[in-house]
């Protein structure tokens, strides 16, 4: 039999933000849909520490937001000190951080057997093209899931 151990949030949270400060990386599941259609609850996603140069335009970053706690969301504009925070599901919901409160940056989804590297130039890519079509992103998903259906 399977033993299960439930913790807060908080203490997850603190200890991923331990092992990142220690400069290891961590592999954990994700929970929720505001990523998809890219990273869907039970996904596993690879963090690893913020750097100057990791922390960027389209990266997904973990970070503490002044308005949701911790999340796990894409970067979807710098300005200056201020950085805004996109989920690719999300249609109007942004947070906002500062780097000093960004944990750690998600470098790899991991689906089953399937991996998928977040900072490769199509991904950066795919990712600015998706939250620009933000007005028609229920039509291209309706669509998709149509097509899906068709061909199963």
């Amino acid at each position: 039999m399977d033993k299960t151990t439930s913790i807060s949030n908080n203490r997850f949270f603190a200890e991923v933000d331990a092992l990142i400060k220690q400069g290891r990386s961590v592999r954990l599941k994700a929970r929720g849909n505001s990523m998809l259609p890219l990273l869907r609850s039970g996904d596993e996603v690879l963090l690893v520490p913020p750097t100057s140069d990791n922390v960027k335009l389209w990266m997904p970053v973990l970070a503490h937001t002044d308005e949701k706690g911790i999340v796990l969301h894409r970067i979807v504009k710098i300005d200056g000190a201020k950085i805004t925070l996109a989920g690719d599901g999300n249609v109007i919901q942004f947070e906002h951080t500062v780097p000093e409160r960004i944990i750690a940056v998600a470098t790899h989804y991991y689906r089953g057997k399937k991996s998928l590297q977040t900072d490769t130039r199509a991904m950066r890519l795919f990712a600015s093209l998706w939250y620009w079509a933000l007005p028609c992103r229920r039509i291209v998903v309706k669509a998709g899931s149509k097509i899906k259906r068709f061909f199963r």
